[in-house]
């Protein structure tokens, strides 16, 4: 009898890896560990991707390197970071924007007990992963509500993922920061003061899911895979909440009433189809050409392009 079950558990056992093997791998990374990722989190725990035939693998890279890594050295597949790839493919970076997670960002600046008021960040350093990601420009549009200039009256200082700001802070190094939902909370229940949700003051898209120009017209099937994986995720994702809570709770170390708010918080913004309005676009497209000082007309669909998104909803909805 013992025979008979080792020799059945190890045909399974060797079925399941057949099937692991027979998956098509490939590697998604963003910068923090924030709510943002929740919902592509979900998914992968859910096993949604894998019923696509997709083995995808979530990591944590800077978004400088992430946009090298999918044009240059292709190591990386795709991205979560579509505020920075939106801004990169403005300048000519050959990326596209697949699909959306959420329509608006989940930043707020953080400073330490003894600031008062955002005034008081004059002269001092201001914690952030790059100056010129999603993050660095709402704590820019942060200052400048506060009446102060963003480009001279504080100090930028990069240092990556959102742990490493913390840490900073923790230390006195820097006397603010621009954190993601849920890292305020984190920091609140540590004493640091919540000065202003900055969504409040620069209205763009958040996440979503980024690829090379190149893969979405050579490999438009994998493309699609992971397009029909996500769209199922955030479904999911916001049908589920309890099983969704415990996610966040577990991956964010949070209490279960904490993680219960965050993902309320989440639910505003999340986008229920993988896209954000024409319009929306457009006018962040204007916002980001001026910033970057570009003059040429750029169609919005070389930068977002929906099309396999659409295939995939359809095909879903079948």
């Amino acid at each position: 009898m013992q025979v008979v079950l080792s020799t059945f558990l190890l045909f399974f056992s060797l079925l399941g890896m057949a099937h692991s093997q027979g998956l098509e791998k490939a590697i998604i990374t963003h910068n923090s560990d924030s709510i943002s990722i929740a919902p592509l989190i979900y998914g992968i725990e859910k096993g949604f991707y894998r019923r696509e035939g997709m083995e995808l693998e979530f990591r944590m890279l800077r978004t400088d390197l992430a946009v090298a890594a999918i044009v240059g050295s292709r190591e990386v597949d795709y991205m979560y970071s579509a505020g920075t790839a939106f801004r990169a493919a403005v300048r000519g970076v050959p990326l596209k924007i697949i699909a959306y997670g959420f329509k608006d960002i989940l930043f707020y600046l953080m400073a330490q007990p003894a600031i008062q008021s955002g005034r008081d960040l004059k002269g001092k350093k201001i914690a952030v992963s790059l100056p010129s990601d999603t993050g660095g420009l709402a704590a820019k549009a942060a200052i400048k509500s506060f009446g102060l200039d963003p480009e001279k009256d504080v100090v930028y200082i990069a240092i990556g993922a959102a742990s490493v700001r913390m840490a900073a802070m923790e230390a006195g190094s820097v006397e603010g920061t621009i954190m993601p939902v849920p890292w305020n909370i984190r920091m609140k229940q540590k004493g640091f003061r919540e000065l202003i949700f900055a969504g409040d003051v620069l209205r763009q898209p958040l996440t979503g899911i980024v690829a090379s120009a190149d893969k979405v017209e050579k490999n438009s099937q994998q493309v699609k895979k992971i397009l029909r994986g996500f769209l199922r995720s955030l479904k999911a994702f916001k049908h589920e909440r309890k099983e969704a809570t415990e996610i966040i709770s577990r991956r964010f170390y949070l209490e279960p009433q904490v993680a219960d708010e965050v993902y309320g918080i989440a639910l505003r913004t999340l986008s229920d189809d993988g896209t954000v309005s024409q319009q929306v676009l457009l006018e962040f497209l204007e916002q980001v050409k001026r910033e970057a000082g570009v003059k040429k007309q750029i169609p919005l669909t070389d930068v977002v392009d929906y099309r396999i998104l659409r295939e995939a909803m359809r095909e879903i909805e079948r």
